[in-house]
Formats: C-alpha cells, structure tokens, sequence
C-alpha cells in the first residue's frame, strides 16, 4: 500500500508541477507581450515627437527669418517707412491717395471660348 500511496503522490505532485510550469510560462508570455507592446507603442510615440519636432524647428527658423526682416527694417528709419507701407499694402489693402486697387474675379461660368 505504501508504494500505491507513493505513485499516488507523484502523479499528484506532477501535476502541480505540470500546473505551476503551466502558470510560469503563461506569465513570461504575458510579460513578453507586454514589452513588446511597450517598445512598439514608444516607437510609434517617438517618431510622431520626432515629426511635431521638425515642425517646430521649422517654424521657429520661419520667425527667426521674419524677426531678422523686421529688425532690418528698424535699424533706419527709412526702412521704418517701408516697412509700415508694405504691412498696409500687403496685410490691410491700403493704398496711397493717387492709387487704385485692381481685383480680379474669375468668371462664375467657368472658361469661355
């Protein structure tokens, strides 16, 4: 009888054996998964920082341009004058007294032949 209570016990204690290897397993592949997840979903995350990057950097050398045009303009003031005359040109449609401004509209009919 021992020896049937013997096996007994073994196949019982392969079983947890079998069940905790199960388990284990089941973990690594969990954790594995996850960091696999992680390192992709920070790639992705990392290359849409490196995009909005660029465009910033992009913008920024955009006003550093602007700044350096507008500080060439306020070093003398004749270049003051032009520049007040090119912002009401260009951004307010202004015009000197003795100057008319053309609008051309394009046809609502489409192209006439």
């Amino acid at each position: 009888m021992s020896l049937r209570l013997r096996s007994k016990e073994a196949r019982e204690n392969k079983k947890r054996h079998g069940l905790v290897r199960f388990l284990a397993g089941a973990a690594v592949l969990v954790a594995a998964v996850y960091v696999a997840y992680s390192i992709i979903s920070d790639n992705i995350a990392i290359n849409n920082n490196m995009e909005r990057y660029e465009q910033l950097v992009a913008e920024t050398n955009a006003v550093k341009a602007r700044n350096e045009q507008i500080d060439g303009y306020l070093k003398s003031n004749e270049s003051l004058d032009e520049y007040i005359e090119d912002i009401a040109r260009d951004k307010l449609d202004f015009a000197n007294a003795d100057e008319r401004i053309i609008y051309v509209v394009p046809s609502a009919g489409g192209t006439e032949q």
